[in-house]
């Protein structure tokens, strides 16, 4: 993340009260209140009732609010990407860091396959975006807490970046089955297009496999799981 965005993580927590500031202005979802934090050190804010959300506890209502939330971060666009408050790197540089990203990680795995790894980077060097938005790049559902049958608060918010917002709908589609993704195409839609997923998927798909994001290890189940957009 730290490589990929130019940002500084855990240093970073110094100023994570912006985070919380903005998420809580700009997203649909309660966020807890903010109360200090330090660099490297810790972040501290206000308790939130709730539990944890599971994978077996969500409704097609939460989803539609996680549509909500997410397409409403979506629309604050811009042509840089890094910090979430301070993007400073050029919508050109985004393909020759996602490859320099790739093959770092890569170089220290030795269970990538040479074609899915050449796939991937050939992907990469030919994308072509000018905007990016705030994304949460490690998202799951047990980042937020629920009750009674709807999503009350995002509660982990240490990892919000500006980046391309087809990475976290690549990250989403893992997390989603066929009915779920249909209930948030159609909620994201009412506020924002849906971006075609098919010209970056794959790359950061690898990606997002590389970083271990949900834990999965078998790397053909990973890059050749269902396509929910």
């Amino acid at each position: 993340m730290n490589y990929l965005f130019q940002i500084d993580f855990p240093a970073s927590l110094n100023c994570i009260n912006k985070t919380y500031r903005f998420i809580s202005e700009h997203s649909t979802l309660n966020t807890p209140e903010f109360i200090a934090s330090e660099s490297s050190v810790f972040v501290l804010a206000r308790f939130l009732s709730g539990d944890d959300v599971s994978l077996d506890s969500v409704s097609n209502h939460m989803v539609m609010q996680l549509a909500r939330h997410m397409a409403g971060l979506h629309i604050y666009q811009q042509p840089k990407w890094g910090a979430l408050h301070e993007p400073l790197q050029l919508a050109s540089d985004w393909p020759k860091r996602l490859q320099k990203t790739l093959k770092a990680l890569a170089s220290q795995q030795s269970i990538v396959p040479k074609q899915i790894l050449d796939q991937a980077l050939q992907q990469a060097e030919e994308i072509n975006i000018d905007t990016f938005a705030p994304i949460m790049t490690d998202f799951r559902w047990d980042q937020m807490l629920h009750q009674q049958g709807q999503l009350a608060a995002i509660v982990d918010m240490d990892a919000f970046v500006t980046g391309p917002i087809e990475l976290e709908l690549v990250l989403l589609e893992y997390q989603l089955d066929e009915r779920q993704a249909n209930y948030f195409s159609e909620a994201y839609q009412d506020i924002a297009d849906m971006p075609d997923l098919s010209t970056q998927r794959y790359c950061y798909r690898l990606l997002l496999f590389l970083m271990n994001s949900l834990g999965e290890t078998d790397i053909e189940k990973w890059m050749n799981a269902p396509e929910r957009w």
